[in-house]
C-alpha cells in the first residue's frame, strides 16, 4: 500500500489518519482477469454456460462462471460457499437494466451436478462474449467514495479520492471482482441503495474492461444470506460513468 501512503502524504493527510483508514477499511478481494498472472484459474468469462439439464437457460448474455472451490478462503472476507459454481448472466445493452425487468440472473450449480454447455433453446444466445479463463489475484480493496466511509476521519473524502487515483497501481488483477468494495461511479450498490435491513456485502462486480460489457454490474447480498447459502437473496445493480 506504499503508493497509497505516498499519495496521501503528498496531499498533506496526517500519517496516523492514513494508517487508521487502512486498518479500518482495507479488505481483501479476488480480482479475476484474462491475462495469466501466476494465480490459479478460478473460472471462465464468456462462451456458453454449463448448466444442469433441468435448469432453463436464461435468455440473457452469459458473463462468467466462478468455481467456488478454486477460490482460496483468504481471497475475500466473505462467507462464500466452499464448492459449486456461480453462473452470472446480464444484459447491459441499450440501457436494459433501466428498461427491462429480469435483466440479470445468478445461478448456483451445486458441486457434482451433471451439466452440459447450452444456449437458450440449444441455440446461440443473442450475444456471446469471447471466452477466456479467469486468473485470480488477491488484491486489497478500499472505497473509492470516501464520503460513504468518512465517520471518524477528517479527510475521509480525500482518502477515497486517493484510492480512486491510485488503485490501478496497487491492484494487479482484472475487471471481475469477488468481495471487497464496489467501484462507485454514481450509487454505492452496498450502502447507497435501500435493499432493506441487514449487513449487505459485495458478492461480485463486473467492470467495463471486458469484452463488450457496458457499465459496471454489482451483485450484492446480505452477509447472513450468503453464509447460509441463500443465494436467491442476491440483488443486481447497474452503474455507469
Amino acid at each position: 500500500m506504499d503508493p497509497f501512503r505516498d499519495c496521501a502524504r503528498d496531499l498533506g493527510i496526517p500519517q496516523d489518519e492514513v494508517e487508521r483508514w487502512l486498518d479500518t477499511n482495507v479488505r481483501p478481494c479476488a480480482s479475476l482477469g484474462g491475462l495469466p498472472t501466476g494465480g490459479p484459474v478460478v473460472g471462465r468469462f464468456g462462451g456458453l454456460p454449463r448448466l444442469p439439464e433441468d435448469e432453463p437457460v436464461p435468455d440473457l448474455p452469459f458473463l462468467a462462471s466462478i468455481d467456488l472451490a478454486a477460490v482460496p478462503p483468504d481471497a475475500t472476507d466473505l462467507p462464500l460457499p466452499t464448492d459449486g459454481t456461480l453462473l452470472f448472466f446480464a444484459d447491459t445493452s441499450d440501457l436494459a437494466p433501466m428498461r427491462r425487468r429480469g435483466w440479470s440472473r445468478l445461478v448456483h450449480v451445486p458441486a457434482g451436478t451433471p451439466v452440459s454447455e447450452r444456449g437458450p433453446g440449444d441455440e446461440q444466445p443473442r450475444q456471446v462474449h469471447q471466452a477466456h479463463d479467469l486468473h485470480l489475484e488477491i488484491d486489497p480493496s478500499l472505497p473509492n467514495r470516501g464520503d460513504h466511509y468518512s465517520e471518524g476521519f477528517e479527510h475521509g473524502d480525500e482518502l477515497g479520492e486517493v484510492w480512486w487515483d491510485i488503485a490501478g497501481e496497487v491492484q494487479k488483477g482484472g475487471p471481475v471482482q469477488i468481495g471487497g468494495y464496489p467501484w462507485v461511479w454514481n450509487n454505492d450498490a452496498v450502502r447507497g441503495t435501500d435493499h432493506g435491513p441487514g449487513d449487505w456485502v459485495l458478492l461480485a462486480e463486473f467492470g467495463t474492461d471486458d469484452d463488450g460489457l457496458l457499465g459496471t454490474i454489482h451483485w450484492v447480498i446480505r452477509r447472513e444470506d450468503l453464509a447460509a447459502g441463500r443465494l436467491a437473496g442476491t440483488v443486481a445493480c447497474y452503474d455507469t460513468a
